[in-house]
């Protein structure tokens, strides 16, 4: 109990402005700092008031909370190897049990989520400026519209999930500071981006639109005698691919599309470049639906 007691009154003190962030160890040792870096195995953190980076492993913890007032818990890391000791060592009593479990109000504290989920990252998403290619040719305006869309689109979709979507004034402005312009981008790893843009998912469009004439349509006559006429439609084909990646850079969804529409001539350009939207909605909503976020 008196563990229990110290430890909510240190979330309320964290709640309060603490600057540090709180590291809890298996151990019962009680850490304050700031982490820099969280991997799967360890946690990078320097003490207050000094600018060395310690390292501690993260199955020697039982969870870090930020001074943000979000918690993380690696608790669950060790539940698998408790079993295969089970056999050996007896269970501890059930008053001891009691006093080691987190209450659930402790998982997350962050301001106005009445559900309490776990949640180890921030739930963020970028769409990076994606290349739009007309016939192979990189179209600087279509490429600005389509990624605009995509990052509106998915901002309006996703309502009933955690996720927030950045704002594209916001993703360029993080891009440019960082010195990652358009060249660079596809030379840059989804976890620098993912570090640059501050956020966990990272959303990868790429859209190639091809335009092909139509053939020559024959008039049905014997010997040919009636000769050709224009077929006054053309075609056009989209091929899109996206990569979802996830926390640490991870490729949580990737896939490929394509589609090929008929315009008259009579609808100008205008149809035929309005219409990617069509297929790009489709791209977007299996992101929305696979369960990938």
């Amino acid at each position: 109990m008196l563990l229990l007691v110290m430890s909510l009154s240190l979330v309320a003190f964290a709640q309060q402005g603490n600057v540090n962030d709180i590291l809890f160890t298996k151990s019962g040792e009680i850490i304050q700092g700031k982490v820099v870096k969280v991997t799967s195995s360890t946690i990078s953190f320097s003490y207050p008031g000094e600018s060395l980076v310690n390292e501690i492993g993260s199955n020697q913890l039982q969870k870090i909370v930020f001074s943000s007032g979000r918690t993380q818990n690696f608790a669950k890391a060790s539940s698998g190897n408790t079993s295969s000791t089970s056999a050996t060592n007896p269970a501890p009593p059930k008053e001891e049990i009691a006093t080691t479990t987190i209450p659930k109000e402790e998982i997350y504290l962050g301001p106005g989520d009445d559900t309490a989920v776990e949640s180890n990252s921030n739930n963020r998403l970028a769409v990076t400026p994606m290349t739009f290619l007309v016939n192979g040719e990189y179209s600087k305006e279509i490429s600005g519209q389509a990624t605009q869309f995509a990052t509106d689109y998915l901002a309006r979709q996703n309502q009933s999930q955690p996720i927030e979507v950045q704002d594209m004034g916001a993703t360029i402005k993080k891009l440019v500071d960082a010195g990652i312009g358009f060249q660079q981008l596809s030379q840059t790893t989804s976890e620098k981006l993912q570090s640059v843009l501050g956020t966990e998912y990272l959303v990868l469009i790429e859209v190639n639109e091809t335009h092909q004439k139509a053939q020559p349509k024959k008039d049905s006559g014997f010997f040919d005698t009636q000769g050709e006429q224009t077929d006054p439609s053309s075609n056009v084909r989209y091929e899109i691919e996206v990569i979802l990646f996830g926390a640490g850079g991870s490729e949580n969804y990737s896939a490929k599309f394509s589609n090929e529409r008929s315009f008259k001539s009579t609808l100008g350009n205008g149809g035929a470049k309005s219409d990617w939207k069509t297929a790009m909605r489709y791209v977007l909503d299996q992101i929305l639906t696979s369960g990938s976020l």
